[in-house]
């Protein structure tokens, strides 16, 4: 059998600290913490630390990708908007067009969409759209709604389940936008709301939610909904990213262990990831991330919190523990 500087043309290294840049493959034995460590790719994904919001901010909506997000809404009826660059938050200042909490927000960072909400005591079936530098008003929703899930772009969005304010108190309507006006198109399989949902307008997944089938997924075509696999544990209020056949499942109740919870979804079944950093609920997440690459944040500690988390999907590269003494 040949040894390892056999392969890799060095013995292995004996360090204090971990190597900043380890390449595939890399083995190493750090003297501090008495492990043997190395670089492989990453089967569940991991979570880190990403820069922190400006305003702690939760039940509030988001849009954009890991490295150009965006955050609208939220906290007592905020119009507060900031951009996330990758790195750290810019404050936009309150512009956002409505005092609106518990709504639904996507598309990208420079052409998002946001719909519904509570201005309270009631619902709202406005539209807002954002250019990159200010907020405008779109086309109404065909009925009033808060707490909807949200799928695809500015000019291809979509409207999943929610609650009218009033009873009922769960709705199965579904709605597309297409960049002026809102059509109804096929009905959920059940009244819901708080669903995770991401992807396209024509292909979509949703997951999850307030009703009696919280471990259900579905998946959507562009006008009707069928079943899909599903979820391994019951998941009220998750959040998701990513696209129909390559999907995240993240957060969501009824338990405080649900909520750092990370599902991946590979278009007909579920597996799981690899836990989030800490215990949020009600955080906003960027739509347009993807399987390898997307973000959480905001949301309650409890308190409100504007910690950001990012998610780097499996097959990314990862330090693992080999051994320890």
């Amino acid at each position: 059998m040949a040894t390892y500087k056999e392969i890799k043309g060095t013995n292995i290294q004996v360090v204090s600290s971990d190597p900043s840049n380890p390449v595939l493959g890399q083995i190493w034995f750090n003297s501090t913490s008495q492990t043997l460590k190395g670089q492989n790719l990453s089967t569940a994904g991991t979570w880190a630390s990403g820069g922190t919001m400006n305003t702690a901010q939760t039940n509030f909506a988001g849009a954009g990708t890991q490295t150009a997000a965006l955050a609208f809404g939220g906290t007592g009826g905020s119009t507060k908007t900031e951009s996330y660059d990758g790195t750290s938050w810019t404050d936009l200042g309150n512009i956002f067009s409505q005092e609106v909490t518990n709504h639904a927000g996507c598309g990208t960072q420079t052409a998002a969409l946001a719909f519904g909400g509570q201005p309270p005591p009631t619902a709202t079936n406005a539209t807002s759209e954002f250019d990159g530098s200010s907020w405008t008003a779109g086309g109404n929703l065909v009925t009033q709604t808060l707490r909807a899930a949200a799928a695809g772009s500015q000019t291809a969005g979509l409207k999943v389940c929610g609650s009218p304010g009033s009873s009922p108190f769960n709705s199965d309507d579904t709605q597309e936008y297409d960049g002026s006006s809102w059509t109804a198109s096929g009905n959920y399989p059940h009244e819901s709301k708080d669903l995770g949902a991401c992807g396209a307008q024509t292909a979509a997944v949703a997951f999850g939610g307030d009703s009696g089938s919280n471990t259900e997924t579905n998946e959507y075509n562009g006008s009707s909904w069928t079943a899909g696999g599903a979820l391994p544990v019951a998941k009220n209020g998750c959040k998701g990213f990513g696209i129909q056949t390559a999907a995240v499942c993240m957060g969501g109740g009824p338990t405080p262990a649900g909520i750092t919870t990370t599902l991946l979804y590979d278009g007909s079944s579920w597996t799981a990831g690899t836990n989030a950093l800490s215990f949020v609920k009600n955080f906003a997440t960027a739509k347009n991330g993807t399987q390898s690459a997307g973000i959480i944040f905001g949301g309650e500690g409890p308190p409100p919190t504007g910690a950001s988390q990012e998610y780097n999907g499996p097959g990314q590269p990862e330090t693992v523990t080999i051994s320890s003494s």
